[in-house]
Order: C-alpha cells, then structure tokens, then sequence
C-alpha cells in the first residue's frame, strides 16, 4: 500500500486526506506496520487482493478434500473478503483481525472479525451471507446515481442500518441469500469502499480477541480464495485504461441500401463527421497526456477515458447535419445515460459526456445539465477543457445558458 494509489471514479483526493485525519487521531498498534495515509489511500483505490505470499499461516493442501461445493464456496468467500477488505491483511493476522468457524441454529458459520467488530458471516450451506460496512461511501454513491437499490433488491439484497453498539460511526448490515450475490455485491466500486472503511476504523482500535486466533483457518480461508481471484482476473475488462480497447475509427460499408428514402450522401458524411468528432475529441485529451479508448466494461460507449484525477469518463458521439438536430441530440442523451446506468448497475461510476457538432437551441444545455450530462459541441476548444475538469457546462456559447453542475453528488463549498 502507498499513498500513490490514485482513488477512481466517486472517490476524490479530498476523501482520502479526510479518511487520513480521522485514521491518524486514533493512537493504534497499527501504525507501526503502515501509515493512516496508506490506509486511505488503499481504501478508495482499485480493489486489489493481498496476495497469497506470504500468508498469514502456513497453508495446508489437503484440508478441503472432504468439503462440497457449498462449503468451498464459503471459505473461499471469507478467505477472500479478508484479502481484500482487512487492511495489510498479512501482518495484521492474529493481532488486529481473526477468522473463526462457529455453529449457531443455522448450522456453521465462518466469521470474520476485526478490531471489536464482527464484520462477515457466511454460512457454509451457502444460504446466507451478512457484512457490516460504513454507511458513508453508500450513501455517496447513492447520491451520485451509482448505487441501483432496484437491481439490489431484485438481487435479494436486505440492506438496513447496523444496530450494533460497538461504534458510534453509522454503519449499514448488508445481507445477501447466497455466496454469488454477496461476490457480485461486494465487487460494487462503492460496497468495496465501505467495507474497507470500516474494517480500517476498527482495524485502528483495539482487538481484544488474540486468545481466539486460530491460524490454520485464517491459512485455509487465505489460500481457498485463490478460487475466486483466478476467476475473476479471467472475466475482467476496461481495467485501469479506463477503456476496453483502442479507437478504430468509423467506416463506411462497401455497399449500402439501394432504397429510394436511403440517402447515401448524407450517410457517408455522418459517418465521416461522426469520426472527425470522434478524433477532435481523442487529440484534446491527448494533448493532455489523456488515453482515450472505445467501449468500457463491455458496454458499447463511443469514447471512454480516465482523467489525471481518475474520475472515469464516457462519451456519447453524434454527427448533426443540416436537418437531424433534434433527433440527434435525443438519441444521443437517451444512450449516454442507458450507459451510465448499465455501469452503475456493474458499481462503475462515470461522468457522461454528449459531443456534437452543433447545438442551437438553447434549452439542451440546461437539459444535458439536470441530467448531470455534459454537453460538447463543435471543435475542442478551451471551453472543452473547463467543462471537462470542472464538471461543468461550457462557459461559451449557447452553453453559457446552463451552468448545471454535474458534479457527483458532493455538496460545492
């Protein structure tokens, strides 16, 4: 862990510096093996495990040959919760967390501890998965449009305030029906966040617990989740690029249709003027020392990047001729935002961006602006800069009108 991991998405350097100043006035132990600004930054960075070497124990090869799938799962599950969410997992093994296998009236239950605070049960029948994870970075995303309570509860997901006493800080008790949906769950940029916001916090505090630690099932857990990183190492895509794949470019068929009410002309100069956009787009970034791609996480965006900042962006790109404005500038909207939700849906949060070629009238500024959308027109400009690193509508123009802010939810000072 260092300071250098760069927060992505919803998260700001802001976040960071304020998880340091609460981490650092808590006198720990933990402080002797990594510093609160590593912690914070580790927080709100991408989700990378604690890798296998070295383990927190001496790992055994043959333990889990009398196990069925169920109870694979689950200690694959608690092994890998515990890699990603327990601050220098490793080392802090035995002292500031622990891994115990219980038996309450649902039959037995790996659960996971850390400082004074049970954070994970999961069952090894695999019927039943809790976490306890900080409400904050929750809630920010459900501000920020990020975080899909629906799909949540069509998931099953029971999502309640933590009653617990153990704390003063507001938490949140999440609880899934089953081991996939709880993976799916805590693979959510924002539910990952929370986890180890918490875990942090009472990681930092004391841990009462040392007589409990049994290190052979901290080792079994820690090495069964090589099962579920292989896995998901596999199915990846967009990854720290900030895009799937390079931009091609657009190009005309060979043969297009012979129908009368099929203009050919007109095809070929929005395709030609969809790609010029396209391309002004990707050489103002550029200049910047910005990567532009196509396509994100599989969803089929035009452009996509991250900015110096890390806040991950898609674009939407539409060719306006002499007489498709209108419809251009409402199909463009309508698909940048189907995109932001089908990401959000995956926990990515992103800053859309509509580009076209002109704009008009007036009042699509102020439209894209309360959808928190941000309008490009034209050639790249300076305009196009501000708009982009400030979150806000260009100041030129017909843009001038709408000033919306599209910031991701943070209140402005």
């Amino acid at each position: 862990m260092t300071t250098e991991s760069v927060p992505t998405g919803l998260w700001s350097a802001d976040d960071v510096e304020e998880l340091t100043e609460m981490l650092a006035a808590r006198r720990s132990r933990l402080w002797q093996l990594t510093q609160p600004a590593d912690i914070a930054a580790w927080v709100f960075a991408d989700s990378e495990p604690a890798p296998l070497d070295p383990p927190p124990a001496a790992l055994d090869g043959d333990w889990a040959d009398g196990l069925d799938e169920p109870q694979r799962a689950a200690w694959a599950l608690a092994g890998w919760v515990a890699r990603m969410t327990v601050p220098e997992a490793a080392l802090t093994a035995g002292g500031h967390w622990l891994l115990s296998r219980v038996t309450d009236g649902h039959g037995p239950l790996l659960r996971l501890t850390v400082g004074v605070l049970e954070t994970l049960g999961v069952y090894e029948s695999g019927e039943e998965v809790w976490l306890r994870v900080a409400a904050a970075p929750i809630g920010l995303a459900m501000d920020a449009g990020a975080a899909d309570l629906d799909e949540w509860g069509r998931r099953g997901i029971d999502m309640r305030n933590d009653r617990t006493k153990t704390l003063a800080e507001e938490k949140l008790l999440l609880t899934c029906p089953d081991i996939d949906t709880a993976l799916w769950l805590l693979r959510q940029p924002p539910v990952m966040a929370a986890a180890r916001m918490l875990n942090a916090w009472v990681a930092a505090g004391p841990f009462p617990f040392e007589s409990r630690y049994r290190p052979e099932v901290a080792g079994r857990a820690w090495q069964a989740a090589e099962t579920l990183l292989a896995g998901a190492a596999a199915t990846e895509t967009g990854g720290e690029r900030g895009f799937d794949r390079e931009y091609a470019g657009s190009a005309v068929p060979p043969e297009l249709p012979a129908q009368r009410s099929f203009d050919a002309d007109a095809y070929r100069a929005g395709v030609s003027e969809h790609d010029r956009l396209c391309r002004a787009l990707i050489d103002h970034l550029t200049a910047d020392g910005v990567r532009v791609g196509a396509g994100l996480h599989g969803v089929p965006v035009d452009l996509a990047w991250r900015d110096a900042d890390g806040r991950q962006f898609i674009a939407e790109v539409k060719s306006v001729l002499e007489v498709n404005e209108v419809e251009q500038l409402r199909l463009g909207l309508g698909q940048v935002l189907e995109y932001r939700h089908r990401l959000a849906a995956r926990g990515i949060v992103v800053v859309p961006v509509l580009v076209v070629s002109r704009c008009t009238d007036r009042a699509w500024p102020v439209i894209c602006g309360d959808n928190r959308v941000i309008l490009l027109q034209g050639q790249g400009t300076s305009d196009w800069t501000a708009a982009l690193t400030k979150g806000r509508q260009p100041d030129a123009g017909v843009g001038a009108t709408a000033g919306a802010d599209v910031s991701l939810g943070r209140d402005k000072a």
